[in-house]
């Protein structure tokens, strides 16, 4: 044997492999990491998004207009170009003897200040079938704190202004901002945000408008 070996453990592994075998192996488990943590992440956005929209149904829909189960009572749409959707979305029904008295429309304002703003809009229907706002609910959005979120009920009142309004009060042309001559209030030193939420609720009365004729059609249709 030769003595330059004796006392010595063998050697498995070069040392110039060591550091990067190192460097992978942490690289690897920060990349794991880092997903796990983004699957976390999106699930709890996704649920308190859940939770919020539930919580904004009770507001949309006054228990006193509906006599059925809304959440039973809903229907999966998508309507890009009236509603803004950049997927399904789902439509809730309120009724009162199998008629429909009701609805939460949900619409998202592609053109906000930050991105999309998601809004779902109550809309009562009266017995001409026309539709008048109950509530407006911010859903979610990314507009500048301070400013564009001031939409936000928590954060002021710029939403009050809408309940009680129709197509017919005020009139179509006036569904637009103040600044551009319409009917409706800004928020200072923000009208980006203020004018892509108006827009949107707007649009989301002529979906109840277009839902509801349709309605009526199939109706008649099969009587």
């Amino acid at each position: 044997m030769d003595n330059q070996t004796i006392g010595k453990s063998p050697k498995f592994i070069d040392n110039k492999w060591l550091l990067p075998i190192i460097l992978a192996t942490v690289t690897l488990l920060t990349s794991g990491l880092l997903m796990f943590s983004h699957a976390i992440t999106a699930d709890k956005i996704a649920a308190i998004e859940t939770a919020n929209k539930l919580d904004s149904l009770r507001r949309l829909i006054p228990n006193e207009m509906i006599d059925n189960n809304i959440l039973n009572d809903s229907l999966d749409i998508y309507e890009p170009l009236l509603l803004g959707h950049r997927q399904k979305e789902v439509l809730y029904l309120g009724k009162k003897n199998n008629s429909i008295t009701v609805m939460a429309v949900p619409v998202t304002a592609r053109n906000g200040y930050s991105g999309d703003i998601e809004l779902l809009v109550g809309i009562q229907i009266d017995a001409q079938r026309n539709g008048k706002i109950t509530a407006v609910e911010i859903i979610s959005h990314k507009e500048t704190p301070g400013l564009g979120d001031l939409i936000e009920a928590r954060k002021s009142d710029w939403l009050l202004q809408f309940p009680g309004t129709s197509l017919q009060q005020p009139i179509e042309k006036n569904w637009r901002v103040k600044k551009d001559l319409g009917a409706f209030d800004q928020i200072t030193a923000a009208t980006i945000t203020p004018r892509a939420v108006v827009a949107a609720i707007k649009q989301a009365l002529l979906f109840q408008q277009s839902f509801m004729l349709n309605q009526t059609t199939t109706v008649e249709s099969k009587s």
